[in-house]
């Protein structure tokens, strides 16, 4: 494998430094613009070095998963000004034993949401109600989320048994997988 030209590999490292400064400390004083306005800059130095073309820059955004954010983002909205949030919450710390019992309630909760919907999708709608509930509890957010995280995972792996469809196979004596 060849090394790049000395020029291109420095315009390179430099757009990468640039995207890392920003992705890594999104709150720079001098530059209050964020990670996403980061990758993106980052994204535009490369074309602009010529690095890369902008028909290759072009084939790599992925519009599926824009789709996807985007419905998610949508979707999490409307719930906040529906209010589901403060509904959830009432009933998620409705006697409540402790903050063990508020994590094995956030499980279970991620799990069935992601069995339905995707697990990228659940962990999106549920991270800001997740830290909500820690933040009225007086509770660190890191159990809180690693337990959003891994059951979302492990819910997701139930979402084939859960399709209306798999079951009326399965029920016919087929195995849905």
């Amino acid at each position: 494998m060849a090394i790049a030209p000395l020029v291109k590999l420095v315009l390179g490292t430099f757009a990468f430094a640039i995207f890392w400064v920003l992705a890594v400390f999104p709150a720079v004083p001098f530059l209050p613009i964020g990670r996403t306005a980061g990758s993106l800059l980052g994204a535009i130095l490369m074309v602009i070095f010529q690095l890369i073309s902008p028909a290759q820059a072009y084939a790599s955004i992925d519009l599926s998963i824009l789709g996807l954010l985007f419905g998610t983002i949508v979707v999490s909205v409307y719930l906040e000004r529906a209010d589901a949030f403060i509904y959830l919450s009432k009933l998620l710390s409705c006697k409540s034993l402790g903050a063990k019992d508020l994590v094995c309630r956030v499980c279970l909760l991620s799990a069935i949401s992601s069995a339905f919907f995707t697990n990228d999708t659940s962990c999106m709608i549920l991270t800001e109600f997740v830290l909500q509930v820690a933040k009225q509890h007086n509770l660190p957010p890191q159990p809180f989320l690693l337990a959003l995280a891994s059951s979302s995972n492990i819910g997701s792996s139930a979402s084939p048994i859960c399709n209306p469809q798999n079951l009326v196979v399965a029920v016919n004596g087929q195995i849905p997988f």
